[in-house]
C-alpha cells in the first residue's frame, strides 16, 4: 500500500533527504510549494499525512496547515525556530507533532515520525483507566489518537482481560496506578507473567498522585514489573512521542533479529558448546539433519554424531586449532540417529567473553551430502564399486599430511591377481569381469573398517592401512591372501594373489613409497607367485 505524503516546506531538499532516509517504496512524496497547490492538491489526492512549514499562509492570515487539518489530514509543522509564540500556537492544534528542521537532527526525527505513523497506523491499544479524571483521560486518548493508533478504553482488570481475550492483535497497553477492582502494578505484572504478552510494551501512570515520593515509588514498582515507560498526566507530547519513536525502532529491529534468528535456526546446522565440547546450543535444522531432538543433544559431546569412517587425526587437529583461538574448516562425515550418515562442510571457531577469554566453541555447517555423493560416484570404479585411482591418490595425500604432522604410521598393500590373463583368455571378458567382482569383494569383507581398498588398474588393486605398521599390515596381507585361496570362484574355481607391502618411512616421497611397494609385488610375482613380500 502506497502512502502519499503532502510536503509543503520552503526547504525543497527536505522531499530528497526524506526518500534517501526512510528507502521505502510506499512512501511517495509530493511538493506543493504554494497554497493553491496544496489546495489543488488535497482536491484531487488523498493523502496519508502531511507536512507542512508553520509560517506558510494565506492574504486573511490563516495558515496553510489549518486548510489541511480540515480535511482531517495528519499533520506535521515544521519551523525554523522554536519560539514561545510559535509553541503556543501549535499546542491549540490537534496536530501529531511539531519538527525543528533546520538541522540533521530534526529531519532525522520527522523521517522517523513518519515511520512511526505508518507503523503504528490502526494498531491497537488498550487503555486501562479508571476515567477519575476525564480530562486527563482526554489527554492520553488524544495522544495515542494523533499518532493513528485505535485507543480501546477498559475501567477495570476484569474489563481488560475480557478485551485482551478477544482482541489478538494488542501490542500496546496503558495501564493506571489505580484501578477499579485492583492495583494497575499488579495487573503488570500478570501480563508481562503470560508468555503470549512477551512482545507487548506496557506504559504505566498515575492520575491521582500529587505527592511527589509517592510517585517515584509506583514508578519503580512499574518499571521493575516490566513496563518501557511511566507517563506523567496530562501527556507531555514531545516526551511521549520520542518515547515511542524509539520503542518503536528498537521493536521493528528486534523483530528484524527475530526473524533472522529464526530463519538461521530453521537452515542452517549451529551447534554451541562449553569449553569441554559440549552442546549447550543445537540449531532446529542441525536436529533435523541428525535425526535427535535438541533435548537429546544438549548436554552431550559431539561424539553423539560421530562417524567410525572419521580419523581421531582429524578432530586432534580441529581441537588444536579452535583451543589456540584460531578458526578451523573441513569436511566431516557424521552419524545419523538411525545410523546412516551424511557430509557437512563445517567451520568451528572460539566464541569470546566480554574480556576476551575463550568462552565456548561455535560450529557452523553446511549440508555436502548430495556433493558427496557425485564426488564419490566419480571416485568409483564403474564396475566394481571399489574406490578407483584418483581416490586413492586423495587417500595417500591425506596420509602423506598426517604422517608428516604428526607421524601417525601407515603402511599400503599392493595386490595382483594372479594369471588373470588366462582367465580372460579361455573364459572370455565377461567371466574375467565377474571373477574380478568377486575378488574385489573378498578384499573388502577382509580388511578393517579404517582401511581403503581402490583398484590400481586393470586385476591391480591396493589397501591403505592408516595407524598401521610393517607386521600389522603384512599379518592383513596374509589374512587376505588366504581367503582368496581358499574361496571358489564361480566357473573358474580357485585363484590366488601376490602381495607387496611396506611402511611409511623418514624421508619417504609419494613415489617412493609407491615404488617400494611395487617393487615387493614384482618380487612376490617372479619368486612364486601366491605369497606376500614386505620392503
Amino acid at each position: 500500500m502506497t502512502h502519499k505524503i503532502l510536503v509543503s516546506d520552503d526547504d525543497i531538499k527536505l522531499v530528497a533527504f526524506l526518500q534517501e532516509r526512510i528507502k521505502d517504496r510506499r512512501f511517495q512524496f509530493i511538493l506543493a510549494l504554494s497554497l493553491e497547490q496544496v489546495i489543488e492538491q488535497l482536491e484531487n489526492e488523498d493523502f496519508f499525512a502531511a507536512i507542512v512549514d508553520f509560517n506558510i499562509k494565506d492574504r486573511s492570515g490563516k495558515k496553510l496547515f489549518e486548510y489541511i487539518l480540515e480535511k482531517k489530514i495528519p499533520t506535521i509543522v515544521t519551523l525554523d525556530e522554536l519560539t514561545l509564540e510559535a509553541y503556543d500556537q501549535i499546542t491549540n492544534y490537534s496536530i501529531i507533532d511539531y519538527v525543528i528542521d533546520n538541522n540533521y537532527a530534526g529531519k532525522y526525527y520527522l523521517a522517523d515520525l513518519l515511520q512511526g505513523l505508518e507503523y503504528f497506523n490502526n494498531k491497537k491499544v488498550l487503555i486501562c483507566y479508571d476515567n477519575k479524571s476525564p480530562q486527563k483521560l482526554h489527554s492520553l486518548v488524544q495522544t495515542f489518537h494523533s499518532l493513528l493508533f485505535e485507543p480501546m478504553l477498559a475501567t477495570s482488570i476484569k474489563e481488560a482481560k475480557s478485551i485482551l481475550g478477544k482482541e489478538d492483535f494488542i501490542k500496546l497497553i496503558y495501564i493506571d496506578a489505580d484501578l477499579k477492582d485492583g492495583k494497575g502494578v499488579d495487573f503488570c505484572r500478570e501480563i508481562k507473567e503470560n508468555i503470549k504478552y512477551k512482545d507487548t510494551l506496557i506504559f504505566a501512570g498515575a492520575q491521582n498522585k500529587t505527592n511527589l515520593i509517592q510517585i517515584k515509588e509506583l514508578r519503580g514498582k512499574f518499571y521493575k514489573s516490566g513496563v518501557v515507560n511511566f507517563i506523567s498526566l496530562p501527556v507531555d507530547k514531545e516526551e511521549f512521542n520520542t518515547n515511542l519513536l524509539s520503542m518503536m525502532k528498537i521493536i521493528k529491529q528486534k523483530n528484524r533479529l527475530d526473524t533472522y534468528v529464526e530463519t538461521v535456526d530453521k537452515y542452517v546446522l549451529i551447534s554451541i558448546t562449553n569449553l569441554k565440547g559440549i552442546i549447550v546450543y543445537a540449531s532446529d535444522a542441525f536436529c533435523k539433519i541428525s535425526g535427535y531432538s535438541k533435548e537429546e543433544l544438549i548436554g552431550k559431546s559431539h561424539n553423539i554424531i560421530r562417524h567410525p569412517d572419521m580419523c581421531s587425526s582429524l578432530y586432534k587437529d580441529m581441537w588444536e586449532t579452535i583451543k589456540a583461538g584460531k578458526v578451523w574448516s573441513g569436511e566431516i562425515k557424521n552419524k545419523k540417529k538411525n545410523g546412516e550418515y551424511y557430509w557437512v562442510s563445517a567451520k568451528v571457531e572460539p566464541i569470546y567473553d566480554s574480556v576476551g577469554e575463550i568462552m565456548g566453541y561455535q560450529s557452523i555447517r553446511f549440508d555436502i551430502t548430495d556433493k558427496k555423493l557425485v564426488e564419490e560416484l566419480s571416485l568409483k570404479d564403474s564396475l566394481l564399486g571399489i574406490y578407483n585411482r584418483r581416490k586413492f591418490t586423495e587417500i595417500l595425500n591425506y596420509q602423506f599430511t598426517i604422517w608428516n604432522r604428526f607421524k601417525n604410521e601407515f603402511s599400503i598393500i599392493f595386490i595382483d591377481l594372479d594369471d588373470f590373463k588366462v582367465v580372460n583368455d579361455l573364459y572370455g571378458h565377461s567371466v574375467g569381469d565377474r571373477v574380478l567382482m568377486e575378488f574385489s569383494s573378498v578384499v573388502s569383507k577382509a580388511i578393517r573398517d579404517v582401511d581403503s581398498v581402490c583398484r590400481w588398474g586393470g586385476e591391480e588393486f591396493v589397501v591403505i592401512c592408516p595407524y598401521t605398521d610393517l607386521n600389522g599390515a603384512k599379518n592383513l596381507a596374509e589374512k587376505i591372501r588366504k581367503e582368496i585361496e581358499e574361496n571358489e570362484f564361480d566357473i573358474i574355481g580357485e585363484k590366488t594373489a601376490s602381495f607387496g607391502v611396506t611402511t611409511i618411512k623418514s624421508g619417504d616421497t609419494i613415489e617412493s613409497f609407491i615404488d617400494r611397494a611395487d617393487n615387493a609385488l614384482y618380487k612376490a610375482k617372479t619368486t612364486g607367485k601366491n605369497r606376500v613380500v614386505t620392503f
